[in-house]
């Protein structure tokens, strides 16, 4: 039952040869992908997918509201593609704030450790002769 509500979702019927050649390279490569030492690319795959999942539902929101209804859909995609920004912009900021010389206490704290630096001197026993003078 399972199956006939999936096939009958990317409409199966209707598929030509070249189109089921195409599902199935396309799933061949995903196991292929999966199984192989560079697995790693499925997650950007599914990032990537999970990402325009979440601007499509932002897109949507921003449709059915009554005071934005009269945007385009381009505009609202826009608007939403900017709004699913807005956490990455804020947590760059917040590394670059905190991590780097922007901060006042991370330029106050290399500062500190400027100050405690003794530039290396080579220490010797008592009875040490250079060999060449």
């Amino acid at each position: 039952m399972m199956l006939l509500t999936v096939f009958s979702f990317i409409g199966i019927a209707t598929l030509s040869g070249s189109a089921l050649l195409g599902y199935g390279g396309l799933i061949g490569l995903i196991v292929a992908l999966a199984l192989s030492s560079q697995r790693w690319l499925l997650w950007y795959l599914f990032g990537g997918m999970a990402y325009w999942l979440s601007v499509e539902v932002l897109q949507g929101l921003l449709a059915s509201r009554p005071m934005l209804s009269e945007l385009s859909e381009w505009h609202s995609y826009v608007i939403a593609m900017g709004i699913s920004w807005l956490p990455l912009v804020g947590w760059v900021l917040y590394r670059a704030l905190r991590y780097e010389d922007v901060s006042r206490t991370v330029q106050q704290q290399r500062a500190l450790e400027a100050a405690r630096y003794k530039e290396h001197t080579p220490v010797y026993d008592d009875d040490y002769q250079p060999r060449f003078h």
